[in-house]
């Protein structure tokens, strides 16, 4: 009998668990770590789950909900002193015992996990690499984490949204399409070869085609690799971050190993980049906002080689929900209950 008791508190303490949102399960990219201040609170959040970091003496990084336990300050105005954050209001401490999840640093980012089920987050490849140009990128776009992810890995939108003297689109189709699916991981891959415009030309030294792959680790980081001449590469990694049900944060990472000589390439290369990503921008605030209507328009006709983002839907349909104030409530009970 006791043990029954033992065993029925046991499963309501930790009912919670089941309830915990995908994503917070999930290494999300919440900075770049040259743009932090680590000398004070930071605050991001995660959906509607809002969060704060400090760095403490021995460098560690602690992550707690932004919302003081003793009267509801916010702590992201607080202090810090002797490796803990002190609420402005009534000076409560903040300590290691109060982290919620893991925070670390990973290839010049800073994530954060609930509960992650990978020991870090996913890399770009080639990052390591010295002979490889690095540069960050944040923008935020006002479009849902779905239409995000769906724009990644679009095959078709670059003939319309980058065309023009500053894009890489054209309207010459790409060839040689495949698509790779990777179930066990929820890797969903996209190869084809692109015939390069005059101004892509210029930059890839005259080449006329790039190979290109594409990768998408469900549910918010990829990475596109453009090759020309077999060994000259440029690697885009993309990890995103809903903000709000409309807005959704992007922070690219870019690797290249030409166009590398000097500040002025390395600058040119970055400027590039966030040029495509303005039109980018331009497009998705057009995009409607998520809605049960929204959800039984969406994908009513295809287009060819839209396999990736046909399974990309259905990984969203099954296993992805906004982070909202409940999702926020269900974590926090489980914190509690542990």
């Amino acid at each position: 009998m006791i043990l029954k008791y033992i065993l029925l508190i046991s499963y309501i303490c930790n009912i919670s668990s089941f309830f915990i949102n995908p994503l917070f399960n999930n290494w999300n990219c919440i900075g770049i770590k040259e743009n932090i201040d680590f000398t004070k609170p930071y605050k991001y959040n995660i959906g509607e789950l809002p969060l704060v970091f400090w760095k403490t003496e021995n460098n560690s990084l602690i992550s707690t909900v932004n919302i003081c336990k003793h009267m509801g300050s916010s702590l992201d105005n607080g202090k810090i002193e002797n490796s803990c954050l002190i609420c402005p209001y009534h000076g409560l401490k903040f300590d290691k015992y109060s982290k919620i999840g893991n925070t670390i640093e990973h290839e010049g980012k800073i994530y954060w996990s609930y509960k992650s089920t990978n020991k870090k987050p996913y890399s770009v490849p080639f990052y390591n690499n010295k002979k490889y140009e690095k540069s960050f990128i944040q923008i935020d776009m006002d479009c849902s984490f779905q239409d995000s992810a769906y724009n990644i890995m679009d095959l078709h939108h670059p003939e319309y949204v980058h065309s023009g003297m500053v894009g890489f689109g054209n309207s010459i189709p790409p060839s040689n399409i495949k698509d790779h699916y990777y179930n066990k991981n929820n890797m969903i891959g996209l190869s084809f070869d692109y015939k390069s415009n005059d101004l892509i030309k210029k930059i890839n030294k005259n080449a006329v085609n790039t190979k290109n792959y594409h990768m998408f680790n469900y549910p918010s980081f990829s990475w596109s690799k453009v090759t020309f001449e077999k060994y000259n590469h440029l690697i885009i990694g993309v990890d995103i971050l809903p903000l709000a049900e409309k807005k959704t944060r992007w922070i690219i990472t870019i690797v290249h190993n030409y166009m590398n000589k000097n500040i002025i390439e390395k600058n040119f290369m970055k400027s590039m980049a966030y040029t495509i990503l303005l039109q980018d921008f331009h497009q998705l605030k057009n995009q409607y906002k998520e809605n049960l209507l929204k959800k039984e328009i969406l994908f009513n006709y295809h287009l060819s080689n839209e396999n990736p983002i046909i399974r990309l839907k259905e990984l969203f349909k099954f296993d992805y929900n906004y982070p909202d104030i409940n999702s926020c409530v269900n974590l926090y009970k489980d914190f509690n209950n542990k």
